[in-house]
């Protein structure tokens, strides 16, 4: 699995909402979850994040444990994205690297390769990038099954209806803030976790982080 791999699902054909979200963060409650009499198994808590999210940035922790039960060393970075198609993912522990989306096209810059690589944005196919920016309702995507609470969040199961995915399986935990975690593993059976922090949603984001231009010197590489 590449360094990048969770930050390139989080990029997407972008898709515009005509919902306007309540804003709230870390500190406060996500107000659907407070207010609706959701049952147990009840997947709209899921969706109704989804359906009203504009913007969010946090702090991740990435972890990733290989088909062997080898835990890889993990790193750490902020990101934050926009609605429609906008989105900026950088690590910055143990390495350096970072994705921008911004107008149907993602770079991905590595200091340490003096690299950029650019390529155009894939449709939608099912990626897990499909919970924040995808062009259908998530549940038209996804078919969602509530599978219960752990560790106090509630936990929901994500399959790809068109079978196009690279992962085989996607998990989300929620809490009343919204998503807290996200766990990925691939056909390969390799897994990787991602938690969030600092998380505040729908607020103004700094937009200037989206537009990019490779620095002087480096290689750029157009991937197709």
């Amino acid at each position: 699995m590449t360094r990048w791999l969770i930050g390139l699902v989080f990029v997407v054909t972008p898709l515009s909402f005509s919902v306007i979200a309540p804003a709230y963060a870390d500190t406060q409650a996500f107000p659907l979850a407070q207010t609706a009499p959701f049952a147990a198994g009840d997947v709209r808590p899921l969706t109704a994040f989804v359906h009203n999210l504009k913007t969010f940035s946090a702090n991740f922790i990435q972890k990733q444990v290989n088909v062997r039960g080898q835990t890889q060393p993990g790193s750490t970075g902020h990101f934050l994205l926009a609605r429609p198609g906008q989105f900026y993912w950088a690590y910055e522990v143990p390495y350096v690297q970072k994705l921008i989306a911004s107008d149907g096209t993602l770079w991905v810059y590595d200091p340490d390769l003096a690299q950029v690589t650019i390529s155009p944005l894939a449709d939608n196919r099912g990626a897990p990038i499909g919970i924040f920016l995808g062009n259908q309702p998530l549940e038209d995507v996804f078919a969602i099954s509530s599978i219960g609470n752990n560790d106090g969040l509630s936990w929901y199961s994500l399959s790809d209806r068109s079978q196009k995915s690279d992962f085989s399986s996607v998990q989300i935990g929620l809490d009343a803030k919204g998503i807290k975690a996200m766990v990925f593993k691939d056909k390969l059976g390799n897994s990787t976790t991602v938690q969030f922090s600092a998380r505040v949603v729908n607020q103004p984001v700094d937009k200037t982080l989206f537009a990019f231009t490779p620095p002087t010197g480096v290689d750029v590489v157009h991937s197709r």
